[in-house]
């Protein structure tokens, strides 16, 4: 694959000026790859980090130019190609009439998209490709977890043989600018997210979309048939590939109906998953999403199932913490929307208290703000600015529970075991994002563990 690497690398960069926007993770991968096969083609950097230009892995190359600081994007425009990393927004920029916009994923997909088994969706994405991974290992294969999870796709180009599976989380971001599509494509939900970095939701979903678009009928894709966006925004989709979809009825490829997952077919199978171990009805669907890839691969389903029951789940991610004063403590940080809040708070029994709030992306939070006033009263524990709305929205609402304001998230377990009945729980689901306080919403989750175990 060196080879071909090499020829389809020099296709699409000859004679071409390039820049790597951006030079964290991502674009350090793209930039090794870039510089292991043309060490000295020139390259520029652009990042809004001004101390880049000090960073060791460039200190030895003369082949570099810079372009650093609060206005790193006004001059890209001159440059025949941008490696975008996925962190950077484009939305106040305008793309020139001959500028191509790439990134690490589209230069992968160049090289293996009929490898690669890509999975996107607001949310669930982590526990998707974690879930299928694990059971592809389990079954002996040759597989390779990469992408959004935190694995940059280039950095393993090295172990791809020719029957690797690649299994490639994908965000929105690194969806965003390409032109090929995975041989197998998995979209799992659509939720309103990431407003700051788009104009619209419609750009954003339109963004998770092109993990079809550039399919072909030799292709697969899966989609959850429960969704409503999904199945609006499908009457607008050309979908070129084989469609396989999931959901709670019949009339999906797999579904589940009374405690039993159901493949059709010209005789349908049922089988009992008891010994399934995530909770929540958006784990079922997690795994249905997952069975139908390994069935595309043309594995035995009851095999993949089996293998399933031994993943344990992933941090943050409805994730028991521990028993303290008689309070069970989940720590379900990754909830960074109202539908995943919602969906931690029917996965466990007992929640008495909530803990909401974060950085305000400026998300709807109507759908949440109904739910809990229909629902059973909880202490409701809110922080930042999204705790702020939610507490005015609540009010006027005339909610039953205890609405009670922090001003730090220190706070927040001391609230907790005052407020908490003995034998009940105590959840953290923001419903936000991180950012107001915390580097991501892994740091978040490890305060409140943190927190937690010094009770």
């Amino acid at each position: 694959m060196m080879n071909n690497s090499l020829t389809i690398l020099s296709d699409f960069i000859k004679n071409k000026s390039i820049v790597l926007l951006g030079f964290g993770k991502e674009g350090q991968s793209t930039y090794r790859f870039i510089r292991s096969y043309f060490p000295q083609m020139h390259i520029c950097i652009a990042d809004g980090n001004e101390a880049i230009g000090e960073h060791g892995l460039l200190k030895c190359d003369d082949n570099i130019s810079f372009e650093l600081g609060e206005d790193f994007l006004n001059n890209i425009a001159e440059f025949d190609i941008v490696f975008k990393s996925p962190g950077i927004s484009f939305k106040n920029y305008i793309i020139p009439l001959n500028q191509i916009i790439s990134s690490q994923t589209e230069l992968f997909f160049r090289l293996y998209s009929s490898q690669i088994i890509g999975v996107t969706g607001t949310k669930g994405k982590s526990t998707t490709v974690s879930l299928l991974h694990h059971i592809l290992s389990k079954l002996g294969k040759d597989t390779l977890l990469i992408g959004n999870i935190g694995i940059p796709a280039l950095d393993v180009t090295h172990l791809i043989k020719e029957k690797t599976i690649l299994v490639y989380e994908l965000s929105s971001h690194q969806l965003e600018f390409v032109s090929a599509s995975p041989h197998i494509s998995i979209l799992l939900n659509l939720y309103q997210e990431h407003l700051d970095h788009y104009s619209s939701y419609h750009d954003y979903r339109f963004a998770k979309w092109n993990i079809s678009k550039f399919q072909n009928v030799n292709d697969t894709f899966i989609y959850c048939s429960d969704d409503e966006q999904i199945a609006e925004d499908m009457k607008l989709q050309k979908i070129n590939a084989k469609s396989l979809c999931y959901g709670f009825n019949y009339k999906s490829s797999i579904s589940y109906y009374e405690n039993k997952l159901i493949v059709n077919g010209e005789k349908p199978k049922e089988f009992d998953i008891k010994e399934f171990k995530l909770l929540g009805e958006h784990n079922i669907y997690n795994l249905m999403a997952v069975l139908l890839a390994c069935s595309s691969l043309g594995l035995d389903i009851e095999e993949c199932l089996h293998a399933s029951y031994s993943f344990n789940g992933l941090p943050h991610r409805i994730e028991f913490v521990a028993t303290k004063k008689g309070i069970k403590f989940y720590n379900d940080s990754i909830a960074t929307i109202p539908q995943a809040t919602i969906k931690a708070i029917e996965s466990i029994d007992d929640v008495d208290t909530l803990i909401l709030g974060g950085f305000d992306r400026a998300i709807d939070y109507s759908v949440l703000v109904e739910y809990l006033t229909s629902f059973r009263p909880l202490n409701l524990l809110l922080v930042g600015k999204v705790g702020d709305r939610l507490f005015d929205a609540l009010d006027k609402a005339n909610y039953k529970g205890k609405l009670i304001k922090l001003n730090s998230f220190n706070d927040i377990i001391s609230k907790a075991i005052e407020y908490t009945k003995q034998g009940k729980s105590c959840l953290l689901s923001p419903a936000a994002s991180s950012y107001d306080s915390f580097r991501n919403f892994e740091e978040r989750g490890d305060k409140y563990k943190a927190l937690i175990n010094t009770i």
